[in-house]
């Protein structure tokens, strides 16, 4: 009997430990495993809480935002939470800089028991980072060394860690689910891309990283998903200075939320804007995510725009690539398209109310599994 992902109900975040193995072991190089003795289930487990409470408090109603005299009351204890939250987050991330810093040193004192030579290691982001290590942060120009010349002191790669860890897990594991989602409510698209798939790349193997500029379809489809579910539905930002929009005065220091979830579905912009279809995306001149269309702007545009998109782009398209590819999907005890939940969560992303429930079968040949 073929293996089947469970419902469940939830409130929480959706995050799955794929995603967040994919993330850690791009900037930490293991599952999240603390260097106290902890399982890599328990680390993975005690990161998804944090980026759950993180989350939920990102999205939460604080009428402080709007009567900010309360801000001192904290009449929700949302400050509370985020300051015991941030404190999880930190200690989480210490733990992670301060094993890789204990492998430098054995690595070192290991070179030197045998006389300068040194074993060849796989190295993670955070190896890189610690070349660049100094109690005091700057910039040198003593040296026109890169990596003489830049110096990082441990909060300064605290902060990039969590930038890459944090940032992306969720919005990717959601839009992966997304992805899932509206191609199992979808038949004709699913068959579309697994076809592709099988013209591509075979049935002898799964996808790899050279064959996604071949994967037109594929690739839309991904696209199609962030038009009507983007990564984050409202973006936050604050003006800069004093401006005049359309007659409009907006003073300095303004908070601006722009509604990237209904920019994506625009009638005067998209045709039939509620449907799902990628083969929208396969006509001449049709609007890209890089930021220069702003009807269609999942990652924000400009200066202020995704610094993780392409991380994150490549971790859902070889995720989706490789569930469509080696696997057959069908819906549980004859479920129809038409009966999948669509409904979404509110929060800082927009994850579906309802884990996604699928059956999948092999699709490649066995000895590929």
């Amino acid at each position: 009997m073929p293996p089947t992902v469970t419902e469940n109900q939830t409130d929480d975040v959706i995050t799955d430990e794929p995603t967040i193995e994919y993330r850690s072991k791009t900037s930490s190089g293991h599952r999240l495993s603390p260097p106290t003795g902890a399982s890599a289930k328990g680390g993975c487990e005690e990161f998804i809480g944090i980026l759950q409470e993180f989350s939920k408090l990102f999205g939460a109603f604080n009428i402080a935002d709007f009567i900010p005299h309360l801000g001192r009351i904290d009449p929700q204890g949302i400050q509370a939470r985020l300051v015991k939250a941030r404190q999880s987050l930190d200690k989480f991330i210490d733990n992670v800089i301060d094993d890789h810093m204990e492998k430098k040193k054995r690595k070192e004192e290991e070179k030197a028991a045998k006389n300068g030579e040194d074993d060849q290691e796989d190295t993670d982001m955070v190896d890189d980072l610690l070349a660049f290590y100094s109690e005091e942060a700057g910039l040198s120009k003593e040296s026109d060394d890169l990596q003489n010349s830049i110096k990082l002191n441990k909060d300064n790669i605290k902060a990039i860690i969590m930038d890459v860890m944090f940032g992306g897990t969720e919005a990717v594991a959601s839009a992966i689910e997304w992805v899932m989602a509206e191609l199992m409510r979808s038949p004709e698209d699913l068959k579309h891309v697994q076809k592709e798939l099988k013209d591509v790349v075979g049935l002898d193997r799964r996808v790899e990283e050279d064959d996604f500029d071949k994967l037109t379809f594929l690739r839309c489809t991904i696209k199609e998903t962030l038009r009507l579910h983007p990564p984050i539905p409202l973006l936050l930002h604050e003006t800069a200075e004093d401006s005049e929009i359309s007659g409009y005065f907006i003073p300095k220091k303004t908070r601006v939320m722009i509604n990237v979830w209904a920019i994506g579905r625009d009638p005067a912009a998209w045709d039939d804007p509620d449907t799902f279809r990628p083969s929208r995306f396969l006509r001449e001149k049709a609007p890209d995510f890089k930021g220069s269309n702003f009807e269609f702007i999942p990652f924000g545009s400009g200066r202020r725009s995704c610094p993780g998109m392409q991380l994150g782009l490549y971790a859902v398209d070889y995720a989706v690539a490789n569930l469509l590819h080696c696997f057959t999907w069908e819906l549980p005890d004859g479920m129809k398209p038409a009966d999948m939940d669509t409904n979404d969560v509110f929060g800082l992303t927009a994850p579906r109310a309802t884990r996604l429930v699928a059956v999948p079968s092999p699709r490649l040949l066995r000895a590929v599994y």
